[in-house]
């Protein structure tokens, strides 16, 4: 069964740089497993770090593919990108900045082979999650009103709560994250959207973004996108 990590990198190769490994090394201890890398507009020099890289063992595989439509970055519309990448039964949607134990595959095929239909940590640490792709597709995957850092995955998680399938923990140990200020998070976002201060534009966009999730919790929301295409390339 292939396991396909899913992640959209818009100006964070450096981050890529080190994070990457760490998914070959989590893909090489349990395969089949697809990496797939959206470039999402990026300016900096991802293309020729991939390039580098070149193809895994397999029959692990990289993928990778590079969006333009959009001048900056959309967290919801990123992701789901991502997703539509992807080509095994489950799908792991994360940021270009998650660092992997070694077992990480490991520990996803033993509780998918218990049943787990998704899985997360106890505070959808760094926006990953496990989700079997059919179930994602099925949930409507990210509500792309989420255009801003801010309460996506949180809000993914509470959907796939509310739909009811198997749910199974994903360990911290698991996990853990490239250090990156505020300041590089934040800049590829729209500038018109907040006022121009780092501290503060952070705590707007949390505040935007919390009031969708409010509003999903509060009408009971089971399947994101309702009667709009998500995930297009154009």
């Amino acid at each position: 069964m292939i396991i396909s990590l899913c992640l959209p990198c818009k100006n964070r190769t450096l981050d890529l740089r080190v994070a990457l490994p760490t998914m070959i090394r989590a893909a090489n201890a349990s395969p089949p497993v697809e990496i797939c890398v959206l470039n999402y507009n990026s300016d900096d020099d991802l293309d020729e770090y991939i390039a580098s890289v070149g193809d895994l063992e397999e029959p692990n595989r990289l993928i990778y593919a590079r969006y333009t439509g959009r001048q900056y970055f959309h967290q919801a519309h990123s992701r789901n990108l991502a997703y539509r990448m992807g080509t095994g039964e489950y799908t792991v949607t994360m940021g270009a900045d998650i660092l992997l134990a070694e077992d990480f595959i490991v520990y996803v095929r033993e509780r998918i082979a218990e049943g787990a239909v998704w899985m997360a940590t106890r505070k959808a640490f760094g926006g990953v999650v496990v989700v079997q792709a059919r179930e994602f597709a099925e949930a409507g995957g990210y509500d792309e009103r989420f255009e801003f850092y801010g309460s996506q995955g949180t809000d993914l998680v509470a959907r796939l709560q509310r739909r009811g399938g198997k749910f199974a923990r994903l360990p911290d140990r698991l996990l853990a994250e490239v250090y990156t200020s505020n300041r590089i998070k934040l800049r590829d976002y729209d500038p018109q959207a907040f006022e121009d201060r780092t501290i503060w534009l952070k705590r707007a966009m949390g505040r935007a973004m919390r009031a969708i999730y409010d509003e999903n919790v509060a009408n009971h929301v089971l399947v994101a996108n309702q009667g709009k295409e998500w995930g297009q390339w154009n």
